[in-house]
């Protein structure tokens, strides 16, 4: 395996498929603050409303809880527009529900004309990101019959580190990560996210010039 390629942002419209309301900040949120430095309008599509995230019942309308931190997460990141689709989370999911969920996607990239799209990575051991993978996958072979050309695609990681294609120096905004984690109370109340995806940063800055500290991995998206 060859070791990862440096790469900045690419400029463009992004649209960021985040499964639960925190896979933006745990998993690239060092990058779309980079994003937004330079100017890009970031769009964050939130496909679940991430209400299986309080196992001990602690907080009453946990959606609505969700949205307020996904919002206050994506001023930390500098000014992010959030789109909840309020989808149910950790279900069984059927293949009806995967080119339904394709069909929301399909909107989407018709109402944001992304240039860039990211996805959770197709092996992510988290199920819902699995599956916004794949409903990105479907949406793709739809497109492709009617599109002349498609955004591009890139995967970043979440629980499960990928094998990284590319590695994006986010020394200069992983503080704006971690307030953007911090941000979202409820899932820090039961999960130390600074703790454990900054850990996971620092060790991508191996790849990295021997000054940076943090990095954040991505792999070329390929439906085809």
């Amino acid at each position: 395996m060859k070791p990862p390629v440096l790469l900045l942002p690419p400029k463009g419209t992004v649209l960021v498929i985040a499964p639960h309301p925190d896979d933006e900040s745990c998993g690239i949120g060092g990058i779309l603050a980079l994003h937004r430095r330079q100017g890009d309008p970031v769009h964050l599509l939130f496909v679940t409303d991430g209400t299986s995230g309080d196992p001990d019942g602690r907080y009453e309308d946990l959606a609505t809880l969700r949205r307020r931190e996904a919002r206050a997460a994506a001023e930390v990141l500098g000014g992010c527009h959030c789109e909840f689709l309020g989808l149910p989370d950790g279900f069984e999911v059927t293949e009806d529900d995967l080119e339904a969920v394709a069909g929301l996607f399909d909107a989407a990239i018709d109402r944001v004309v992304p240039d860039l799209v990211y996805v959770p990575w197709r092996e992510e051991a988290h199920s819902d990101h699995a599956h916004s993978w794949e409903a990105l996958r479907r949406c793709y072979a739809r497109r492709r019959d009617r599109a002349a050309s498609l955004p591009r695609v890139l995967e970043y990681e979440v629980w499960s580190p990928l094998p990284a294609d590319y590695v994006v120096d986010v020394t200069d905004s992983a503080e704006q990560k971690r307030k953007a984690m911090l941000a979202h109370e409820t899932q820090v109340a039961y999960t130390d996210y600074p703790h454990q995806l900054l850990g996971l940063a620092a060790h991508r800055s191996v790849y990295l010039p021997k000054a940076s500290r943090y990095g954040e991995a991505l792999r070329e998206g390929s439906f085809f």
